[in-house]
């Protein structure tokens, strides 16, 4: 880049270039950044100029970045963060912050964490606010890169770039209609090989999933709601197919779905007990071993530890205490394998 072309850049139009990114679209940038749609293209001719490269093109779903735009937009991302780092206050304020933080979870962790973590942020920084984006497909790159501010999920492997801490752990169990006759019975792996399954899986075809993670830049994302293939590993020991009826993308809906209809499905042990009385579901401890799995969350290593980013974890850290505690009765109490925990058990 010549001295002319990179004296025709400021700090604006670097944002407004990492903003466009983002966001795929004049008007969104233009909406985020504050400014008009017009001065949102007068400052992308002066960007094209600066760089002699057209940057963005129409596309079917909105502005396209070109090659050259995708090449330095990692690099002008990096640069800003630390830009921002630098001149953040040590002694950062909650009080009076603008910040707005951005949390990778999945529909799970929204449900579980985020109620009580919004709470705590209305109440302590009644200024700032909170996004929330997918926890796959890219969200690793978002969190290296400073986009997103932390990921809350069930991890494989987690790279050292990343940071990591487990905020509490959860069980399953499997779920039924009281109106299901296979509910009054004492569940048996056999009984449960004849009923038809609901799973949980997202789906991603450009990024297949193995032993249900996902491989996503230095972090396995944890996608397939499941055992850890407990439950198959079980059935194969006894010869034994599963019948699965259904795949959906989101956790929240398998309850109502199992409610009306024959099916069963495995769920978090938090989630099932808040829908059971709603639902009328009969809850079944797994007739066979099967693992808990710890919801951590992670960070980029720098970033993290950053006065807003640290101010952040520790609230979240409180939020999820507050999950674990509210459910203390379902961690620490035994059921035998046998027998139905009603909603009113549970």
């Amino acid at each position: 880049m010549s001295d002319v072309a990179f004296s025709a850049l400021d700090l604006n139009l670097l944002r407004l270039l990492d903003v466009l990114l983002e966001e795929r679209s004049a008007t969104r940038a233009g909406e985020r950044l504050g400014l008009s749609q017009s001065a949102v293209s007068h400052a992308l001719g002066r960007l094209r100029y600066a760089l002699k490269d057209e940057l963005f093109v129409r596309g079917p779903a909105g502005l396209e970045p070109t090659p050259r735009a995708v090449e330095i937009g990692a690099g002008i991302r990096h640069g800003l963060l630390q830009l921002q780092l630098a001149v953040t206050d040590a002694e950062f304020n909650p009080a009076t912050t603008e910040r707005q933080f951005v949390l990778a979870c999945s529909d799970y962790a929204s449900a579980a964490i985020v109620p009580g973590l919004m709470a705590r942020l209305r109440t302590r920084a009644p200024r700032a606010s909170l996004r929330i984006v997918p926890a796959h497909g890219g969200a690793a790159e978002a969190i290296q890169s400073g986009k997103v501010d932390l990921g809350i999920g069930s991890f494989g492997h987690v790279a050292d770039r990343f940071g990591y801490e487990e905020l509490f752990r959860e069980t399953l169990v499997w779920v039924l209609s009281a109106d299901n006759p296979a509910s009054e019975q004492p569940m048996t792996l056999q009984r449960l090989a004849e009923l038809p399954h609901v799973i949980v899986a997202l789906n991603d075809d450009d990024q297949p999933t193995v032993n249900g993670m996902i491989a996503d830049h230095g972090l396995e994302w944890r996608l397939i709601r499941d055992d850890a293939g407990a439950f198959q590993t079980a059935l194969s020991t006894l010869g034994l197919p599963r019948r699965i009826a259904l795949t959906v993308p989101h956790v929240l809906a398998a309850p109502r779905i199992v409610a009306r209809s024959d099916m069963a499905a495995l769920i978090p042990r938090r989630l099932a007990t808040a829908y059971a009385a709603r639902y009328r579901l009969r809850l079944f401890d797994p007739p066979y071993p099967s693992p808990p799995h710890a919801v951590a969350s992670v960070w980029a290593r720098g970033h993290g530890e950053q006065p807003p980013v640290a101010w952040f974890r520790q609230l979240l850290r409180e939020a999820a205490g507050e999950v674990a505690a509210g459910s203390r009765q379902d961690l620490f109490t035994v059921y035998p394998p046998a027998r139905a925990l009603t909603g009113n058990a549970a």
